[in-house]
């Protein structure tokens, strides 16, 4: 038995005529596109739980305000005055 799932997308049919027109195994693109993309999501998802604890870490070490650490990882991430 086979652990496969079947997802069904619609598409336009102007769009499903495009992509007529071209020999892309859109099954086999679409499959690489959702685990690419769930990779990447799982690696956000690990980051932000690693920066979450670093804050955490760094505001009982300094028993400071939360704002304030929280704007230091901002603009060292994103540059300064990020929101």
């Amino acid at each position: 038995m086979s652990n496969d799932a079947s997802v069904l997308i619609k598409v336009d049919g102007k769009t499903k005529a495009e992509m007529s027109k071209l020999k892309i195994n859109w099954s086999e693109a679409i499959r690489q596109f959702i685990k690419e993309r769930l990779s990447r999501d799982k690696s956000n998802m690990a980051l932000a739980v690693a920066l979450s604890d670093k804050i955490l870490y760094d505001q009982k070490k300094r028993k400071g305000d939360s704002t304030e650490i929280i704007r230091r990882y901002r603009d060292s991430r994103y540059g300064p005055g990020s929101r």
